[in-house]
């Protein structure tokens, strides 16, 4: 795989790592939102405003950002429909992190279809 990669492989797999970070980061800060219903405006001020006070909400977007910025240098280097479907692999992290972190269920439906993208992602990556 690193061959057909390049020099961009261990770029893309820092980015998707910080993307699946910032993901788990940005679904334990929204469960401490406490958004009350009301009108549009009014519900989307205030979970703006609880958003922005919100220290995992920040970590989040900062980690996305931090995973943006490495995913434009490794595209820079590799073909982006190789790069791509790499992405997938943040299931992986985001399925275990939850469980660890949230305490979701890792049924066996679940783990099979984690193993199929990364089957998926090996046949790409061979090309």
């Amino acid at each position: 795989m690193k061959s057909a990669l390049g020099s961009g492989f261990y770029t893309i797999l820092i980015s998707i790592f910080l993307g699946a970070c910032g993901q788990v980061l940005l679904k334990l800060g929204a469960n401490r939102l406490a958004i009350e219903p009301g009108p549009l405006w009014d519900t989307l001020v205030q979970g703006l405003l609880q958003m922005a006070k919100n220290p995992l909400i920040i970590g989040g977007l900062f980690l996305f950002g931090c995973s943006s910025i490495l995913w434009i240098m490794a595209v820079s280097k590799v073909q982006l429909s190789l790069a791509y479907p790499m992405v997938s692999l943040s299931y992986i992290i985001v399925l275990f992190a939850s469980w660890a972190l949230l305490g979701e269920p890792v049924t066996l439906m679940r783990i099979g279809g984690v193993l199929v993208i990364c089957f998926g992602v090996f046949l790409i990556a061979q090309s």
